[in-house]
């Protein structure tokens, strides 16, 4: 009986009253949506940004995100991404300087935020336009401006140092190795074909030394064999 009642309430709704709800769902989203945003401005403009607090970062970023097209309910929702853009200015950009302020306030400077392996630091400051203009553009620009500096005149040139540092040690390493093997080949006598012409040489590279434990083995395992024999041939030696 409730199923029936139900069934005839939902069909007594009219296309109007669908239109209403669906209307509700739009403005509840967009104030949703605004009410985030704000949220992450007031932590924006309270924040240090030359030295920010990862935890305080993070929610921000989540606050501006719930503004940008990468937001899926923004997504399944296009006929409210006019209203989100001009209650919500700029939040793709908001977000990728929390992004980054985030990685910053995790690794403790900027130079560290960079260093370490698949940092996305640079990525994030790439993201933000370079004639970015709109909120707080006197905190987001210098931030979006110095990450690039300090990557492309500290952190590369540190990079490419190390780079050619470790080439050369590779370099040097490779020309004593082989002096090394040539001396070996003048000196040892199993370099020598002589030597391996005349059937000396093992056919198996015993290169932990496995065979020559396993022949140490096998002579004493023939001692131990031969001693009873060898106890009688001592006591019937005079007989």
């Amino acid at each position: 009986m409730l199923l029936v009642v139900s069934l005839a309430i939902l069909g007594c709704e009219t296309s109007a009253d669908i239109k209403v709800r669906e209307q509700q769902k739009r403005q509840d989203f967009i104030a949703w949506a605004s009410q985030r945003y704000q949220y992450g401005m007031g932590i924006f403009q309270e924040m240090d940004f030359s030295n920010p607090d990862k935890e305080k970062a993070d929610i921000a970023s989540t606050a501006f995100f719930a503004g940008t097209d990468m937001n899926m309910e923004f997504k399944d929702r296009k006929d409210c991404s006019i209203a989100i853009n001009s209650s919500c200015p700029n939040a793709q950009e908001l977000y990728y300087a929390a992004e980054c302020l985030k990685l910053i306030g995790e690794w403790g400077s900027i130079e560290k935020g960079l260093t370490i392996k698949d940092s996305m630091l640079r990525y994030y400051a790439d993201l933000i336009p370079e004639n970015y203009s709109g909120p707080l553009k006197e905190k987001v620009l210098p931030l979006r401006n110095q990450i690039i500096d300090v990557d492309e005149n500290m952190v590369k040139p540190m990079k490419e140092a190390q780079g050619a540092r470790y080439r050369q040690l590779q370099a040097e390493y490779d020309r004593t190795y082989s002096e090394w093997v040539a001396k070996m080949e003048d000196d040892d006598s199993y370099y020598d074909e002589e030597y391996y012409a005349a059937g000396h040489y093992e056919e198996d590279y015993d290169d932990d030394g496995y065979r020559i434990d396993r022949r140490a083995d096998r002579r004493v395992d023939r001692k131990q064999r031969e001693m009873p024999y060898n106890y009688w041939r001592m006591r019937h030696r005079d007989r």
